[in-house]
């Protein structure tokens, strides 16, 4: 009589834990429901309890699971712009400085990530504005700034208005990215500028001096050459920055 009575125990209390998986099971989702809004539910609670998306996105699948709207791009050589994400932001002309590394921001989403062309649209030239840009992309360094380069895509004229490309054909994987520009002449040339105003994506915050002015991306002396494989030390937050573009193909990888 003991031993069913400690057989008997056993069971209940074997039975007792089932139930207690069960409803572990149904507060988690894993059992009904939409499989998609699971698997993002699952991925959202693997993120959180490991505290880094990297594992997550190996046994899941890519998290977030939906490219944003604002980063949504079409490959078929449509330009887009670094500094904002999805808006047109207020633009103007902005008289550039040489042997000044200028850094503007941008997302890479996972797909297009294949980049075709680089661009700079010059719009006014004065006497002596012939000169020459060089155009890159530098990957993030995690502490929102420039770190390592990525491509450095060569040179173009900017003694001539409109818009000058650069072919780059490199594929890179999703995050922020930072579109560069260095340029050998000053003064008497002006690039279509991105400002701080409605629209521009100042990711750097404000002045902690003048709360309106908002801080854009970066630039950082550097004497005209070929670019360096990492972005100087020391570069300065700036509001207003020549606008840098993208276009992209199809193909690629993330």
């Amino acid at each position: 009589m003991v031993q069913e009575d400690h057989a008997l125990a056993g069971k209940v209390a074997a039975l007792g834990r089932r139930v207690k998986d069960l409803e572990r099971v149904l507060t988690l989702g894993l059992i009904g429901g939409d499989n998609d809004a699971v698997i993002r539910q699952h991925t959202v609670l693997l993120n959180t309890l490991l505290g880094d998306s990297v594992l997550g996105n190996i046994m899941l699948g890519p998290f977030p699971s939906v490219v944003p709207p604002q980063i949504a791009r079409k490959t078929d050589g449509s330009f887009y712009l670094g500094g904002t994400i999805g808006v047109y932001p207020t633009s103007g002309t902005f008289g550039i400085s040489a042997n000044v590394l200028y850094a503007l921001p941008f997302h890479m989403a996972a797909t297009p990530n294949l980049i075709d062309e680089i661009a700079i649209e010059v719009s006014t030239i004065n006497v002596g504005g012939a000169g020459n840009v060089r155009l890159g992309i530098y990957d993030d360094d995690g502490s929102i700034y420039p770190g390592k380069l990525i491509k450095d895509a060569g040179t173009a004229i900017t003694g001539l208005l409109g818009p000058h490309k650069i072919t780059v054909n490199k594929s890179t994987p999703r995050g922020l990215k930072w579109l560069v520009a260095v340029f050998d002449v000053a003064v008497e040339l002006r690039t279509t500028a991105l400002l701080q105003s409605a629209g521009s994506w100042a990711m750097l915050g404000a002045s902690a001096s003048n709360l309106n002015t908002l801080l854009i991306g970066y630039q950082a002396a550097f004497t005209y050459a070929a670019l360096p494989e990492i972005y100087p030390v020391g570069g300065t937050k700036q509001g207003s920055l020549p606008v840098i573009y993208l276009s992209f193909k199809a193909g690629g990888w993330s």
